[in-house]
């Protein structure tokens, strides 16, 4: 399991930051249930600060049905009122108040639409029951509509003292071999995103083994069995379920031959997904068919067995995790030497990136000269190898 989804909070008490704020939103959510209606709470901020995750938290603490929808499959006026006017006026079958949940509104803002925008600033004013909206920039002008209609609150980027504790609480749970000051470098390079962070920590884990079962040898009894019980009993025992999704997904095509097999290898495989996304709103009994698709549904979709040898490939994606507390250490090294030339902050200056690479094209060395950047922070800036920055007289260079 994915330690963002594992370690994610169950009562606000456990979001990290922000921690007035979200005591007003305990105060918001309490005077709904006492049947005093408010306006619904517009949280815009920084990604990674927690904005989601509250209102999963008033979801499990206040025994809550959430219904959420991405503004970007709300495009549509008459998929918006449909979506959103039933979720809202159906009953629960438990009794259970509701709360609405519109993620990442602001991906309405200055994109085409038709009517989308309009209808989520209509059903925002009638709603009756409690709605949050969550988005990272709330103030373009195609958003002001929705905007009214809320009271808003700016979440902040996570004390990075916050994140390093918290870091270092999930490392000792997980029993991850990592040193202080590699957590300590995740904590910095994060910038406050404590999502980010717990996937840069996952990354330097223990991802790509499994404890009791070799990866492999899973991987292998998935894609040859020829039955759902092998397929089953490929991934029986202490597994990481999530990871070795992970690892089928990016071996499909490395065992199956015929276009059509992949198609309903990965077909099986997203509706898997579909499944774990009604997981991640306590579902918990469609574990077993989500499991059930991305094993015995991706082991059947072959038309007979595979004899061959096949050599599986580490996921991509854990790949580009590795790779992204490199990158963040990287641009905020390059952000200061900017930002220090400019008079700026790190993260303005970062703006000018695009014109560096241009203007290093031609005049690399004094580039290099004028910002002290060192030849790796070259290299990434102008997208290209160590080895064709090296200054004059110790190598060939641009």
């Amino acid at each position: 399991m994915l330690l963002t989804t594992k370690y994610a909070p169950k009562k606000l008490a456990q979001v990290l930051g922000n921690s007035e704020k979200v005591e007003h939103v305990r105060q918001w959510m309490l005077h709904w249930l006492s049947g005093k209606k408010r306006k619904p709470l517009l949280l815009y901020g920084p990604p990674g600060t927690g904005k989601t995750s509250i209102a999963y938290a008033l979801k499990e603490e206040y025994d809550l049905d959430i219904v959420e929808m991405n503004a970007s499959e709300l495009r549509n006026r008459s998929r918006v009122e449909r979506v959103l006017g039933q979720s809202a006026l159906a009953g629960s079958l438990f009794g259970r108040a509701k709360l609405i949940l519109i993620d990442d509104a602001d991906v309405l803002a200055g994109r085409a639409d038709s009517g989308g925008g309009a209808a989520i600033k209509k059903f925002l004013a009638e709603s009756p029951c409690p709605a949050i909206v969550t988005a990272t920039d709330i103030w373009d002008k195609s958003f002001a509509s929705i905007r009214s209609e809320c009271e808003i609150m700016d979440f902040k980027r996570i004390n990075r003292l916050s994140v390093k504790k918290h870091l270092e609480r999930v490392a000792k749970v997980e029993g991850l071999d990592i040193t202080a000051d590699a957590i300590d470098s995740i904590a910095t390079n994060a910038e406050g995103d404590m999502r980010a962070a717990l996937i840069d920590l996952q990354s330097l884990g223990p991802t790509s083994r499994v404890r009791e079962k070799d990866i492999f040898e899973i991987v292998r009894g998935i894609f040859k069995a020829e039955s759902y019980g092998a397929a089953r009993e490929a991934i029986s025992g202490e597994i990481d379920y999530d990871l070795i999704k992970l690892w089928v997904d990016e071996n499909i095509p490395a065992e199956y031959e015929k276009h059509g097999e992949i198609a309903a290898a990965y077909d099986s495989l997203s509706k898997a997904d579909i499944f774990d996304g009604r997981i991640r709103k306590q579902n918990w009994q469609l574990l077993k068919y989500s499991i059930d698709l991305a094993t015995a549904g991706v082991a059947l979709s072959k038309e007979g067995a595979y004899r061959k040898f096949t050599k599986y490939s580490f996921p991509a994606y854990l790949k580009n995790m590795s790779r992204s507390i490199e990158r963040r250490a990287m641009l905020k090294s390059i952000g200061t030497k900017i930002g220090r030339r400019v008079h700026g902050n790190r993260r303005d200056a970062l703006e000018y990136l695009p014109l560096l690479k241009e203007f290093g094209k031609k005049h690399a060395e004094r580039m290099m000269e004028f910002y002290e950047f060192s030849e790796d922070e070259l290299a990434f800036i102008l997208e290209t190898s160590v080895s064709r920055v090296k200054p004059a007289g110790t190598g060939k260079g641009i």
